[in-house]
């Protein structure tokens, strides 16, 4: 079968790049591109690879009448008007990557994310007290959040409480100028990807109630929570923040008042207590007015060039963490709850779980059982390091 030169350009246009993007990315120079692609009979094997590989094609794809059905990228929500755009290779993996666990969820007919309650609140007011009854429908007690080691800690049960309500949460890693987390709406099986790269766990909590919000909406898309440049982004703030810290909590989380002009250390330590990230306590405690208008975007100058949600400081010399938890940190509760039971009863082989995951079958008993054996006093103390 002879080459397509049409295949490329269609699939250019399918991943939102034009021949330039697509140069700059592979790091040769645009009109040696151009020529390389005008080469006869057809170019080079090795250029058309890279180009497969950077579009997350199949090379034989280049040789077909037609290009095959590609997935359309995910809304981008930190616009402002939200609409697929070009996406790295390695954030159009991660999104394949979800897609696929989700169709094998749907395929399985897994348990579903019923009666999930529909995010329609518009105002402020209407949206702290919409995200407090989320809070307990998902059972996300005070109790949770005080007797939580830290934020790292809160942060898996959060997770944890979430994903009791069927919704998939899994964490992969991606380019951050991506985008922090996306979202795949779907009306029994969302699912949540968190972006590991950059973001400290205290981070990614606000980042999943950001995209908790998203499902509530039944809206697909990925975001950025700290690019707000839309409504609907400015909504899933004001849910997350509310989510996480409402207004009748704030009292007993931090124990004493505090000072209405805070300096990096007051800041510091206002997550600490509240077990969030630091621009997220900035930003709430200014919204309940317990801080000067203001505070949020002096803090981000502040920070501007060491902003403290983008690394955790780990010791060295630490021991490698065991695959079950480094598996339950990837692919979450969820995923091993319902996968087991389908793996028990026959409605998948290890092969092909293997297949639809990437979850080597070495592995997928002992995460299985690691997380069907965790006990809720153990879960408000877990961390969990992404290997």
């Amino acid at each position: 079968m002879a080459y397509n030169p049409n295949i490329l350009q269609q699939a250019l246009q399918a991943r939102h790049l034009t021949p330039a993007n697509l140069s700059r990315r592979l790091g040769i120079e645009v009109n040696l591109f151009n020529r390389e692609l005008r080469r006869e009979p057809e170019p080079r094997s090795d250029l058309l690879k890279s180009i497969a590989r950077e579009l997350s094609l199949p090379t034989f794809a280049f040789y077909m009448e037609q290009l095959p059905a590609l997935q359309e990228a995910i809304p981008d929500f930190r616009s402002s008007n939200p609409a697929p755009s070009a996406k790295t290779r390695e954030t159009l993996e991660s999104i394949l990557f979800a897609e696929g666990i989700q169709k094998t969820l749907v395929e399985l007919d897994t348990p579903a994310a019923t009666q999930l309650p529909r995010f329609t609140a518009n105002t402020d007011e209407e949206i702290d007290r919409f995200a407090l009854a989320v809070r307990r429908h998902f059972d996300l007690s005070l109790e949770d959040q005080r007797e939580a080691k830290d934020a790292r800690a809160f942060y898996v049960v959060v997770r944890k409480k979430i994903e009791d309500k069927n919704i998939t949460v899994l964490q992969d890693s991606f380019p951050r100028e991506d985008g922090s987390g996306f979202c795949l709406a779907h009306a029994t099986h969302p699912v949540v990807l968190i972006n590991t790269q950059k973001q400290t766990r205290a981070r990614r909590l606000f980042t999943l109630c950001h995209e908790l919000a998203h499902v509530l909406m039944g809206q697909t898309g990925i975001s950025d929570p700290f690019v707000r440049k839309n409504a609907v982004e400015r909504r899933c703030n004001r849910f997350a923040a509310s989510f996480l810290i409402p207004q009748s909590y704030v009292a007993t989380l931090l124990g004493r008042p505090v000072t209405k002009t805070p300096d990096l250390e007051d800041v510091r330590w206002a997550a600490r207590k509240l077990k969030i990230s630091q621009e997220a306590a900035a930003l709430r405690l200014e919204q309940l007015g317990l801080y000067n208008s203001g505070t949020h975007e002096r803090w981000l100058e502040l920070v501007h060039n060491d902003n403290p949600d983008f690394s955790e400081k780990g010791g060295g010399g630490k021991e490698p963490p065991a695959q079950e938890k480094v598996k339950l940190a990837k692919y979450g509760f969820r995923f091993a709850k319902a996968l087991s039971s389908a793996l028990d009863e026959g409605g998948i082989s290890q092969i092909n779980l293997y297949r639809a995951s990437g979850l080597k079958p070495k592995y997928q008993r002992p995460y299985f059982d690691y997380v069907n054996s965790i006990s809720d006093n153990e879960l408000r103390n877990l961390e969990l390091d992404d290997g």
